[in-house]
């Protein structure tokens, strides 16, 4: 005996795009104006600081009008622009380096010694993030800058050395950031400090920063700002980048390389039709 018949199949009332767009396994999407950040701490040994000349020649400082580069190298810093394609100069300092990478966008504080040279923060637009540069607090530090004007110093208590920098995504695909030098320094304090309109109570040290030193970069994806010292180390730059760890015999190379900019144009109109 043989049985025939039909079964009627109903159009399931979702898209396997849905599916795919809800499922726990796809990655969150981050905000229209959000970077994602990769900050690389580079340790350069004693014994190859001298081929640090060499490095600095594969890097465009030119990006910084001659005032500031002059104010920068016045006070002990340096500051380049590294293209996608890395010179083979910079890749064998990076070769020297165990560098270490967690995929994981994270947004925060960043430390100099917190056992990963390599880390991605994922960054609203002008929102405030930091890197840490001293390996401790320092009881005492005393802080030399120099200006065109003068040259002062100043002591500081309980005094760590950061950058603070915040991320700008740009219609055309680049990433305007700015950084600037900060000493944190004394007793914690509650503070009221304005954020989007409003007030906040924030807990947090008095802060000394060095405006007149800040660097304001224009980032394609791929690119990346290089900072350091000279070899000198003198002044806020030594500070900052040699003097700064338990060992002594390393200089240190802060980078910050663009991977990513969700920034979408529509969102652009959007905002520029608002009154």
């Amino acid at each position: 005996m043989v049985l025939s018949g039909c079964h009627i199949f109903e159009t399931p009332n979702w898209s396997l795009h849905e599916q795919v767009e809800n499922s726990p396994l796809t990655p969150p999407r981050i905000a229209h104006d959000s970077v994602v950040i990769e900050v690389t701490f580079v340790r350069v040994p004693v014994e190859v600081n001298e081929s640090n000349d060499a490095v600095w020649q594969d890097i465009d400082e030119t990006h910084l009008s001659p005032q500031l580069r002059a104010k920068l190298t016045e006070n002990g810093f340096r500051c380049g622009k590294l293209p996608n394609a890395l010179p083979a100069s910079f890749e064998q300092l990076l070769a020297g380096d165990k560098n270490l990478t967690d995929l994981t966008a994270q947004t925060g504080t960043l430390n100099l010694n917190v056992g990963l040279q390599n880390k991605r923060l994922q960054c609203g637009a002008g929102s405030e993030n930091h890197v840490v540069l001293s390996d401790s607090v320092l009881e005492n530090l005393v802080v030399v800058h120099s200006s065109q004007e003068y040259t002062s110093a100043e002591r500081f208590q309980q005094a760590q050395c950061q950058f603070e920098f915040r991320t700008y995504p740009q219609p055309d695909g680049s990433v305007r950031i700015e950084i600037v030098p900060q000493i944190h320094h004394g007793a914690a304090k509650s503070q009221f400090k304005g954020h989007e309109g409003a007030w906040l109570l924030k807990t947090q040290r008095d802060i000394k920063e060095y405006s007149d030193l800040l660097v304001d970069a224009s980032l394609q994806p791929g690119e990346s700002l290089l900072l350091s010292c000279s070899n000198s180390a003198h002044g806020l730059g030594g500070h900052f980048f040699s003097h700064n760890d338990k060992d002594q015999e390393v200089q240190h190379m802060l980078r910050l390389r663009v991977i990513h900019t969700q920034y979408d144009d529509l969102f652009q109109a959007n905002d520029s039709a608002l009154p």
